[in-house]
């Protein structure tokens, strides 16, 4: 498969099968995070719901396979894959481009499977109608133990099975880093939003500008 993403693709010159399609499936899933906004925006609880956690499902799934196949975010550091200009412009715009594209795209991802998980917890059915129940709301330390505790031993795991050099163990360690921070920050969150379904409404309206941005 990697060869096949590798092959010239059709929507730039100096471009990839696998980067034509990844910028296609983005923009496909952003359109569908932006209908499910609205949806959330006008109160439809329950197609909010289903196309929201079906586009991040199939998102998670289709990045997974993506990332395998090609080591994305490692391979952006390793080479100028795609890139066919010249040096200078390489290294003053197309590489701080593609590290805010990665940074806004890494947390966005982070701050979506957040916001999945925030919508189980603050969600409920009233005459078989999903919506937000307002109130305080709150992560237990055993929760954030636990939580953290898994995110280091999927990205350990997935770091001694795909480490193939130092560019690469640095991903791992930021994305764990990342998902640290975020746990960090919902702490926070916790004492300026304390209210679930606010904190759902704003933080998931600030998710979707990144996904707009990258």
């Amino acid at each position: 498969m990697k060869e096949l993403l590798g092959k010239p693709g059709f929507l730039a010159a100096h471009g990839t099968l696998g980067a034509d399609l990844s910028f296609l499936m983005a923009l496909a899933f952003t359109i569908l995070f932006l209908i499910g906004w609205r949806m959330g925006k006008k109160k439809q609880g329950n197609r909010h719901h289903a196309l929201t956690l079906g586009a991040m499902v199939s998102m998670l799934a289709y990045f997974t396979v993506y990332y395998l196949a090609r080591g994305l975010g490692a391979l952006a550091t390793e080479g100028k894959e795609g890139f066919g200009g010249p040096a200078w412009l390489y290294s003053y715009l197309f590489t701080p481009l593609l590290t805010i594209h990665i940074t806004v795209v890494s947390i966005g991802l982070v701050l979506a499977v957040y916001m999945i998980v925030l919508g189980f917890r603050v969600a409920v059915r009233k005459n078989g109608h999903r919506t937000l129940q307002a109130g305080p709301l709150s992560m237990s330390m055993g929760a954030f133990y636990k939580i953290l505790g898994g995110a280091f031993a999927l990205f350990a795991v997935i770091g001694l099975i795909r480490w193939h050099s130092f560019a690469r163990l640095k991903v791992y360690i930021a994305g764990f880093l990342l998902v640290a921070v975020v746990l960090l920050i919902e702490k926070g969150i916790e004492r300026w939003f304390p209210d679930g379904e606010r904190r759902h409404r704003t933080i998931g309206t600030f998710t979707m500008v990144l996904f707009v941005i990258g």
